[in-house]
Order: structure tokens, then sequence, then C-alpha cells
């Protein structure tokens, strides 16, 4: 293997193992300074995030778990375009005995000319699985949009629930108010052959 694509093959290499570290600097050792993330598919609304905005994402995730590995299946190596294209299977272990977690993703990592660090890294996820993750398990900025909508939906409905719930007391004490009043009306018309 000749030099160049040994390094690119390390770099990244080191990446996915900065993923597997469960720890912030570790994963962002290998990321140039202007680094960016994006998460496709874009139905998903995750916003892309710089070097920053990744950290702290990865923060919030790396917080729920208690192991993790990111194991490549393959890697593509683009030697001339300095990038590589890995699929990998994500494994890990939930906090919380909430049990193991298993994804996969394919993630397009683009490299400094002299392929020693990330510079961009566009990662294609199962939808299904983001969003059971987005809805269970992760932190409240997770960021995803279309995860946020199905907990907002969610609200609301629960709210329509729980004011339906709350509200039938009242509807039935209001029925009962009501065939109370047509009870004396009632019988005050009967009543008016017999009193007067």
């Amino acid at each position: 293997m000749d030099e160049p694509r040994a390094r690119r093959l390390s770099t990244v290499r080191a990446l996915l193992d900065g993923y597997g570290s469960l720890s912030v600097p570790t994963l962002l050792s290998t990321t140039s300074p202007d680094f960016y993330h994006q998460v496709l598919p874009e139905s998903l609304g995750m916003v892309p995030r710089n070097r920053e905005s990744f950290a702290q994402h990865a923060a919030g995730i790396f917080n729920i778990f208690d192991e993790f590995k990111m194991i490549p299946k393959s890697i593509v190596d683009d030697g001339p375009g300095n990038m590589a294209v890995v699929h990998a299977r994500m494994q890990g272990v939930l906090k919380g005995g909430a049990g193991e977690w298993i994804n996969e993703c394919v993630m397009m990592i683009q490299l400094t000319p002299d392929a020693t660090q990330v510079v961009k890294v566009t990662e294609f996820v199962d939808s299904a699985k983001a969003l059971e993750m987005a809805r269970k398990h992760a932190p409240d900025d997770f960021g995803c949009e279309a995860a946020d909508a199905d907990r907002n939906k969610e609200k609301k409905v629960k709210g329509r629930d729980d004011e339906t719930v709350n509200s039938k007391p009242i509807t039935l004490l209001a029925g009962l108010g009501f065939a109370q009043v047509i009870l004396v009306v009632f019988l005050l018309y009967l009543a008016q052959g017999v009193f007067f």
C-alpha cells in the first residue's frame, strides 16, 4: 500500500475509532478547524454542523451510551479526490439498561490534501433508526426536525386526550344539571293542573 493511501485510511480509521472512544476530544482530534458534518437524508431535517456544534451534538449522543463502536463493513478509497466512503455498522449499549443499539450508515469523508485531517463528513443514516433514536433515546437538542415534529404532534394529541379525559366529569356534571332543570320544568308543568 502506498504512503498517501495508508495515511488516508489511517485518518479514516482514527475518525471511526474516535466515535467508539465516546470522547469528544478524541473524536475531534482528526477533524480540521473548518470541519463540517451533515446527516442525510434531508427529510430528517438535521441541520449541518460546524466543528463546534458537531462537538456539542456528539457530547449529547455519547452521554446516552455505555459502549459504542463504529465497525467498518467496507471502505472505498478515492485517492485523487482525497475522499473515502465508509459503510459502517454502528453498535452500542445504551445507558440505564435500555439495551443494545444497532444501526448502519454510509459516510462520505473528505480529507485535507495531506490526508491528515477530516474536512467534511456527509453521513447517510437509516431514517427509521434515526427517528427512533431521536424519539426514544437522544437528548432534546438532537436536532432532528422530523422527530421534533412528531413529538410536538404527540404532545398535542396527548393534550387533547388529557383535556377530553379531564373534561368528562365537567361535561357529566353539566349534563346532570341541565337534566335537573328540565325535570323541574316538566314537574312544574305537570303540577299546574294540581296546584292551579
